[in-house]
């Protein structure tokens, strides 16, 4: 009786564990349903918050773009039509100037001078020994030849001018030396002084002939020089003629190169080996047409 009465009792036991977990299995069942449902119901809402979002920033977008095309329009109707210039004019430093003037005339430039003591010159050791320097600008005027055969020409250099060229162009082709005006005195000290200036000469010396290749401009400016009272220490500008030379593309001086220049002055001397005139650097320039010259500077 009692092996009956255990054995009756493990197998009440048992079918009740086995109730439990099927009712646990069908109760996890039904819950993963519905959070399955749950999910999908909130992707289709996010799905639908996001679509609504990118309509409102496309429309922000949109109307923002409008309104930067309309400022745009207006800020391009307000500014002034430019000036074209006209038949007979061409362009030169942003300024319309006619072309007889520039080419049957002249061609102006403003030369920024920097005087002092250069390596290799040959010039006094006293002078400029201290390292003291000059910094003055002349501006100048170049004749250009006569486009019309039947008048004279103007531009041409008397014999007086003429024979003061300095003639290092033996074996070369050169022009005929033509007038240099001196519009101004040299500017010393900021504006405050000034170095009397007496005009001169100048020619191109060809190239050899290729088209890449430049050809030379030769000129020299008669100066009063600032020996005594405009002198600074050691160092000054001798009286008498400043000689310049500078590379021009195709036979042009209105192709003026911009790189730096030297300046030399002629003093007799021993240096070649016997006594003569010879070239002695004072200085290096850069040459910068007026019309530029006269935006960058307030003179």
């Amino acid at each position: 009786v009692s092996v009956l009465l255990a054995w009756a009792k493990a197998f009440t036991l048992n079918n009740s564990s086995s109730t439990f977990r099927k009712n646990a299995i069908t109760s996890h069942t039904t819950s993963t349903k519905w959070t399955r449902s749950n999910l999908k119901q909130s992707k289709s809402e996010l799905n639908m918050s996001i679509d609504k979002d990118e309509s409102i920033l496309k429309g922000e977008v949109a109307n923002e773009v409008q309104a930067l095309l309309a400022k745009a329009k207006a800020i391009r109707e307000s500014l002034p039509e430019e000036k074209k210039p006209e038949v007979g004019e061409m362009q030169v430093d942003g300024a319309a100037t006619s072309v007889a003037d520039e080419i049957d005339d002249a061609v102006g430039y403003r030369l920024y001078i920097d005087i002092g003591r250069e390596d290799g010159t040959w010039m006094d050791p006293k002078w400029g020994a201290s390292g003291k320097r000059i910094e003055t600008s002349i501006d100048v005027s170049f004749l250009l030849p006569q486009s019309d055969i039947n008048m004279d020409d103007t531009s041409l250099a008397g014999e007086n001018i003429v024979s003061q060229m300095v003639k290092d162009n033996l074996s070369g082709k050169s022009s005929a030396v033509r007038i240099l005006n001196t519009l101004t005195g040299a500017r010393l000290r900021g504006g405050f002084d000034q170095m009397n200036c007496n005009g001169g000469g100048y020619r191109i010396d060809a190239g050899n002939g290729r088209r890449s290749s430049s050809s030379t401009a030769r000129f020299f400016i008669e100066v009063d020089g600032t020996e005594g009272e405009k002198s600074n220490g050691d160092i000054f500008i001798p009286k008498g003629r400043l000689y310049f030379s500078l590379p021009c593309f195709g036979n042009s001086l209105r192709q003026l190169s911009t790189r730096e220049g030297i300046i030399t002055v002629r003093q007799m001397g021993w240096h070649t080996g016997w006594r003569r005139e010879e070239s002695r650097i004072i200085g290096v320039f850069r040459a910068v047409s007026i019309g530029q010259a006269k935006k960058r500077d307030s003179y």
